[in-house]
């Protein structure tokens, strides 16, 4: 082979090369936008096939799953429902009522519980036993483009404020959105704090694995693209909590590779009182698996505090 023909062959190399690393990023955009896209089922398999997890649980105890389904795997009464968004998706939600609720509805305060990003409600059903159990209404929706709700590209905490609203709407109608708390881990967290600067029906918020700013997230990093091009829009909780008036409690872990310890200790600086804090050792969202004795007892303390009062 001739050296100009070598040195041909070689620039072609580079140049395919390079155009596969510049589409990297953005066929993994385009995944990560549509949490509904039809390669994830493959990847999430590949992954359980192969025993690889991306997000180390960190320390504590080894996480134990619920075998059940839905909540009445674990024998409890539940209700499916189905919200209907301002914007007109229609989403998919579990309601749990209270143990008590059959002789008092209005007396049992309710629980949000808002998932993370590439999550759904099956994510959050292990913490539905012992909020029931403690004597809460437990509410689980699947946010927009996630589980069973209809398909839309996520805005990490924009646009899913309609569909927390629209919860809120339903649990209004219900008779049972008097005394509203919410627990959300990392993006649902998110959802949490910008719904609640405009919306005055949440009444105390547990944000778990939450970031500060957009921008400074694993996700975002790690994209050779612009995070503003990757979704565009993302709230920064860090600017929404100096608006925020009612109680908070922020759980973060040491493990936590996707949004880094500092997060949690911006976050804590940025809310108002009364307010708290607990840091661990555990990886993202992961507390409440890894020391789930330690989590009840904390979170159950913090929502048997803030919303023992009816009324506001």
């Amino acid at each position: 082979m001739s050296r100009s023909l070598s040195l041909y062959v070689l620039f072609l190399l580079v140049m395919v090369l390079l155009l596969v690393l510049a589409t990297v990023p953005i066929i993994a955009s385009d995944l990560f936008r549509q949490p509904y896209h039809p390669l994830w089922p493959r990847v999430n398999r590949t992954l359980d096939l192969l025993r690889i997890d991306p997000f180390p649980v960190g320390g504590g105890a080894p996480p134990r799953f619920p075998t059940w389904r839905d909540p009445g795997g674990a024998s409890i009464y539940y209700r499916d429902v189905t919200l209907t968004t301002a914007d007109g998706l229609e989403l998919s939600a579990w309601f749990v009522p209270a143990i008590n609720a059959s002789s008092a509805p209005d007396d049992a305060p309710t629980l949000i519980l808002a998932h993370g990003l590439l999550e759904r409600k099956e994510s959050m059903k292990h913490l539905v036993p012992w909020l029931h159990e403690a004597g809460y209404n437990v509410m689980l929706l699947d946010f927009r483009g996630h589980g069973q709700s209809d398909l839309q590209p996520t805005t990490v905490g924009r646009e899913e404020v309609m569909d927390l609203k629209a919860a809120l709407d339903w649990l209004e109608a219900e008779g049972v959105g008097d005394r509203v708390g919410g627990l959300g881990m990392s993006m649902g967290a998110v959802v949490l704090v910008n719904t609640a600067v405009q919306d005055d029906r949440l009444d105390a918020l547990v944000l778990d694995s939450m970031f500060a700013e957009w921008n400074d997230t694993d996700f975002a990093k790690d994209y050779r693209l612009p995070p503003e091009w990757l979704v565009p829009g993302v709230p920064n909780p860090v600017e929404l909590l100096p608006n925020i008036d009612v109680p908070v409690f922020v759980i973060h872990g040491t493990a936590d590779i996707l949004t880094e310890i500092g997060h949690a200790h911006r976050v804590y600086a940025a809310a108002n009182e009364p307010k708290q804090l607990w840091i661990n050792d555990s990886g993202h969202a992961w507390s409440s698996m890894t020391y789930p004795v330690v989590y009840r007892q904390k979170v159950l303390d913090f929502f048997d505090r803030t919303l023992s009062q009816p009324g506001r």
